[in-house]
């Protein structure tokens, strides 16, 4: 397998990896912000659920081409299962299927999952340039 092969799967992963950092310092400092400005609590909380929904619209794209593609040259299940579970937990959480009191817990939850599937895929191709 080639380098120039592996570098569109890796910068995916590596896209997706900061993506789901982003998430995570949103959806884990927002709280604290809202507690700092109370005023602003109704604002944020009207243009929350846009921002989660562009967010994980953003993020669909390339993690499926990036699970996808691992797991055409990696065929791990675990990694796959991992990002298929991230990604539907971001979803269950955005939707609100259990109401806005889970939503952060279960995005957290998700993109950890997510993060952990990327990161997977990047070593498992790290071994396979390294092989080569």
């Amino acid at each position: 397998m080639t380098a120039t092969k592996l570098q569109p799967n890796r910068y995916l992963d590596r896209a997706a990896m900061w993506l789901s950092g982003l998430c995570l310092v949103h959806c884990l400092a927002l709280p604290f912000a809202m507690l700092l400005a109370p005023t602003l609590s109704h604002w944020v909380e009207a243009t929350e659920t846009t921002t989660h929904w562009i967010l994980f619209g953003i993020a669909i794209p390339i993690s499926l081409v990036a699970f996808v593609q691992g797991y055409r040259r990696l065929r791990s299940n675990l990694t796959l299962l991992l990002g298929g579970l991230g990604l539907l937990l971001m979803l269950v959480a955005v939707s609100h299927v259990f109401g806005r009191e889970l939503e952060v817990a279960l995005t957290v939850v998700g993109v950890t999952a997510g993060m952990f599937a990327h990161l997977r895929n990047l070593a498992g191709h790290q071994a396979l340039h390294t092989k080569a």
